[in-house]
């Protein structure tokens, strides 16, 4: 699509918000415009009290749009400029296709931030839920979601104390992969054969980040395998990692200590006996889906049954938390269809529910296939399927205390974590709301350094292969780890 543009507001913004009614919209400065072609042009004016905004969405000879006028407060010109903004294309939007986008104008991948700061700026749920219908246009049931999910959260949030961090440890493989995945794991056989040289890197890099904590005086309160699939690895590669933890903290002192296996087909007595023995409190276990036909169409190689065994197993060997995740929206999933899942997972109440919406990313195998209908501007069926399941999950006794939301996903929607009172996923809050530095290894794992008083907040990217990883010297890691994290602290302080 094309954008004209004559306004200083930030040109990603206006590109998410054209992705609200263009579902994977791609804009190109080079752009040829064709009778078919959608064209949005944005302006503004900025005045002494006021930012006034101006906003068309074409296609061909038809065309739509609106203005509005955004008052400036507490000086913040930007702020009120992106407000306008939103509310112009959200006005002009609206017209031009007859669709009330549910979220209105909040962007971005953490809405609970937007909330979290009304909700300490206003100290009121209704008056937050009132803000987020009436200036950032959210429909009420949004609006309440998002703010009950500030207060559940809060109460991590607040509970955190200073100088504390979490881990996270990067197992990228898979039995298979999933035709929407887009996370850096492999499944080929010859790809899973960098197995063992991965893990001899992987340990050595534990050796030297677990150093760095205790060099700082920081405090290790939650650790967290993920991938791919961590259960992918046998008992004995896994033992190693486990090892290798218990050599440098008690898994006793931890918060939370997460041991992903979303894949059930990995799942067996041996391994998960061999994580309750390291200290391991959480798995996951992800069915996605219970419909098997629609398993079996994304690339998932095990059946409902699978999942219910490996869940089977978890619960009898004494593991402390299960999460689950379902994913609404799958192609060739309906809302019937989903719906049953919902009720069959509630049914055996996990610690944890995650409902996840069908993302579409650019590298996923299902991006390129012809035969379903990747994006979907009111999200279809998935939207009654994600209504679904937050009701279902509330009466069922689950609080909603996490949220994100990404680019591209079905109907825009979002993706929720709920739980029983007091069995909440810590990590999950502490990486979505930024809130402690999070040491990262392996492939494709990133280092998020935070400097609270500052808001200070800064990445550092491991190589997103395992065959790069592995090219990776001593000295590359070092200067990775050691000499970038020390300069980060030696500006900002250790918070």
């Amino acid at each position: 699509m094309k954008l004209i543009l004559d306004t200083d507001v930030n040109v990603n913004y206006i590109q998410t918000l054209c992705m609200i009614f263009f579902p994977g919209a791609k804009f190109a400065l080079d752009e040829v415009v064709t009778r078919d072609t959608p064209v949005v042009t944005v302006r503004t004016k900025a005045g002494e009290e006021d930012i006034f905004a101006f906003a068309e969405i074409r296609i061909g000879e038809q065309a739509e749009s609106a203005t509005f006028t955004q008052a400036i407060r507490n000086g913040d010109g930007k702020r009120a400029g992106k407000i306008a903004v939103g509310k112009a294309v959200f006005k002009a939007g609206e017209a031009f296709f007859g669709y009330t986008p549910a979220w209105g104008i909040l962007t971005g991948i953490r809405p609970a931030k937007i909330s979290g700061q009304l909700y300490e700026a206003l100290g009121s749920e209704f008056h937050v839920k009132k803000v987020l219908r009436h200036e950032y246009f959210l429909n009420p049931k949004k609006a309440a979601l998002l703010t009950d999910v500030t207060v559940n959260e809060k109460r991590i949030v607040d509970a955190l104390c200073e100088k504390t961090c979490s881990l996270y440890i990067s197992i990228p493989f898979c039995p298979t992969r999933c035709a929407y995945c887009s996370f850096v794991s492999f499944a080929t056989k010859r790809l899973q054969s960098l197995i063992p040289d991965y893990l001899e890197r992987l340990l050595r890099d534990l050796e030297l980040v677990f150093g760095i904590i205790r060099q700082y005086g920081l405090t290790l309160t939650t650790i967290y395998i993920g991938g791919g699939t961590p259960t992918t690895l046998d008992p004995a590669q896994l033992a190693r990692i486990f090892d290798k933890i218990a050599e440098h903290v008690d898994p006793r002192s931890l918060a939370e200590f997460t041991c992903e296996a979303g894949r059930p087909d990995t799942v067996n007595e041996e391994k998960m006996k061999l994580a309750v023995d390291a200290g391991v409190t959480r798995v996951s276990i992800n069915p996605q889906t219970l419909n098997d036909e629609v398993l079996m169409r994304i690339g998932r190689r095990h059946t409902s049954e699978d999942f219910f065994r490996a869940y089977d197993i978890a619960r009898s060997c004494g593991i402390k938390y299960i999460n689950s995740d379902l994913i609404a929206g799958l192609p060739g999933d309906s809302y019937r269809s989903f719906s049953k899942s919902v009720d069959a997972i509630l049914k055996i109440r996990p610690d944890n529910l995650t409902i996840h919406t069908f993302c579409i990313k650019k590298s996923a195998e299902i991006a390129t296939n012809s035969g379903f209908d990747n994006y979907s501007i009111n999200g279809g069926e998935a939207q009654k399927s994600v209504d679904y399941s937050q009701v279902k999950a509330k009466l069922a006794g689950y609080l909603p205390y996490y949220i994100y939301r990404q680019k591209n996903t079905v109907g825009n929607l979002e993706n929720v974590g709920f739980s029983l009172p007091g069995a909440e996923g810590l990590y999950n809050v502490y990486i979505m709301e930024e809130l402690h530095h999070i040491f990262a290894v392996g492939a494709g794992s990133v280092t998020k350094l935070v400097s609270r008083p500052a808001a200070r907040i800064e990445r550092r990217f491991m190589p997103k292969y395992p065959f790069e990883y592995l090219k990776m010297t001593d000295d590359d890691i070092k200067a990775q780890y050691t000499d970038q994290i020390d300069r980060f602290f030696a500006a900002y302080g250790v918070t």
